[in-house]
């Protein structure tokens, strides 16, 4: 099982900051900054926690194991991803935007909540397109909850909150990102457009709609304020729990050692939360880890009376996170730099 690691939220804010906003300023799927040191090599105590990871995947994890302990395979999420196909995952929540940066949308009998906006240039042209091939009605979104402060997230929020009235909320902490109270002069004319300061989100205080409750837990790490939500769906007449992890950390080069200890402690403070809540369904905002093609296409040739293939069950769930901890873990004991 993966190390308990008491790496607080409140530690290496400054590092974390610094990241954020340096992410938010690089467009998605970029390659590493330049002079980004290759992968140091294996040494017992990594070699160790790759072995734990491995043996925690089993045969239904391997694309976390993948992604995570193979140094080779991280990389960030690629704007220029196709568009995804938009469809019903469960039957109030369906998904839709870019294959590699996804919306969802949660319908309930007061309105639809949007968790993450999405590229801005891509709402009039991808978004609401999708969400209206779903028979879901953009006029209707009366929330968009974003992850985390970047771009291809919050992105959007600014059209539903002009167009429609929806509250957007964030993090305080990712708000101060996207909103500092003393901003740079502006010099990238196309630097994407935060929505105004609205609705701040908190750890455990859950935002209610139609008798539908999105929970959000703080998740700081890939930016001060990531943000995972957890919220019911249902299947037929079967509700189960969906979590979505928010502010996954795809290119682990980029991050200073302290900022993935700290990363560690986020996960486990999530994986706890997820258990306490019986958290039974995998989904990502960046579904680049966790096999969303192959789990898509064995949901469009679902037969009556089959497993879904998005329900993973609460134990699998715990396994996932502590593979991709493990695997975190093997890269801080790589650097062996404390």
């Amino acid at each position: 099982m993966s190390t308990r690691m008491n790496a607080g939220f409140t530690g290496c804010l400054f590092l974390a900051v610094a990241l954020a906003v340096g992410a938010q300023r690089r467009p998605a799927g970029q390659a590493p900054a330049r002079g980004a040191a290759p992968p140091k090599p294996d040494n017992a105590q990594s070699l160790a926690h790759l072995e734990a990871a491995r043996k925690l995947a089993g045969a239904e994890l391997t694309a976390p194991f993948n992604f995570f302990c193979v140094p080779a395979n991280l990389r960030a999420n690629s704007a220029t991803a196709p568009e995804l196909e938009p469809v019903k995952v469960f039957d109030n929540l369906f998904a839709a935007g870019n294959s590699e940066t996804v919306v969802y949308a949660i319908a309930t009998s007061d309105g639809i909540i949007l968790i993450d906006g999405g590229y801005g240039d891509r709402v009039e042209t991808v978004l609401i397109p999708g969400l209206q091939a779903l028979g879901l009605d953009p006029a209707k979104v009366r929330y968009v909850l974003v992850t985390h402060g970047h771009g291809d997230h919050f992105g959007g929020a600014a059209y539903f909150q002009e167009r429609y009235s929806a509250r957007v909320g964030m993090s305080a902490a990712d708000w101060d990102v996207v909103r500092p109270a003393n901003p740079p002069a502006q010099t990238n004319p196309s630097a994407v457009r935060p929505p105004r300061r609205d609705l701040v989100l908190e750890e455990g205080k859950p935002i209610t709609l139609g008798g539908v409750s999105v929970t959000p837990v703080l998740i700081p790490g890939h930016t001060p304020g990531s943000m995972a939500f957890i919220f019911p769906v249902r299947d037929g007449t079967t509700v189960h729990v969906a979590g979505l992890f928010g502010g996954a950390m795809l290119t682990l080069e980029r991050v200073m050692t302290p900022g993935l200890r700290q990363y560690v402690g986020t996960i486990d403070h999530y994986a706890e939360t997820a258990r306490r809540m019986n958290v039974d369904v995998e989904i990502q905002n960046h579904p680049i880890f966790d096999d969303m093609s192959s789990r898509l296409a064995r949901l469009k040739a679902r037969r009556s009376g089959e497993a879904h293939p998005f329900v993973i069950g609460a134990g699998v769930y715990a396994r996932f996170w502590n593979v991709v901890s493990e695997c975190i873990q093997a890269e801080i004991a790589r650097r062996g730099d404390g």
